[in-house]
């Protein structure tokens, strides 16, 4: 059984943010053309109350007649307002959710940027520490050369056929040979340890 990425497998009731900020788009459109219309609507209401107590006061209607138009303009007026709280109200648990799954979808990316970020260093680690461990072998295998050489000198020390003069020579070169090696592997196995926890990771 599959589940979302990123999902707890035991949380049933989980929405896809994509799926959350497609689902209210269209509601939010809608109410949204409407809370203009509610705006509108009320704004005409309000004109007509303003219009009523100018005719009041022009003596166009008597003071019953003002009262009773009032009472009914303004019975439509809390109508629309309370139609509008609610359009609000709703719009704003919209905006929330949206935000909301909008914030998930942010993170949702920034983990995905961060694993295949560890994903391509692991990459160029591998492919570092494959290359360095080629040299750390043949670095060995120069180190082993050295010693026969250096054991193959000595055996011509023992038998005369070469001068302690020359011998010493050699032995300086490969003295100098094996310390040189000694810290470019040291190097490559600090540099490979360091490789190895990033693969690791």
């Amino acid at each position: 059984m599959s589940h979302h990425e990123g999902a707890p497998p035991e949380d049933v009731y989980y929405i896809d943010p994509k799926e959350v900020l497609s689902q209210y788009s269209v509601e939010w459109i809608s109410l949204r053309k409407s809370y203009d219309e509610i705006k509108k609507q009320l704004m005409e209401v309000q004109a007509e109350l303003s219009h009523l107590d100018r005719r009041l006061e022009n003596g166009e209607i008597t003071d019953q007649e003002h009262i009773v138009l009032y009472r009914e303009k303004w019975s439509e007026s809390t109508q629309i307002v309370q139609v509008k709280r609610e359009v609000e109200s709703r719009l704003y648990e919209i905006q929330k959710e949206i935000r909301a799954a909008n914030r998930q979808l942010k993170q949702a990316e920034e983990e995905r940027r961060r694993r295949e970020r560890i994903e391509e260093e692991k990459s160029h680690a591998m492919i570092e520490w494959m290359s360095l461990k080629q040299g750390f072998d043949l670095v060995t295998a120069r180190r082993n050369e050295i010693n026969a050489e250096s054991d193959q000198l000595e055996l011509q020390r023992r038998s005369g056929k070469i001068s302690e003069e020359k011998y010493r020579e050699s032995r300086i070169v490969h003295i100098r040979q094996l310390a040189e090696l000694s810290t470019v592997e040291s190097d490559v196995k600090r540099r490979l340890a360091e490789l190895l926890e990033i693969i690791r990771r």
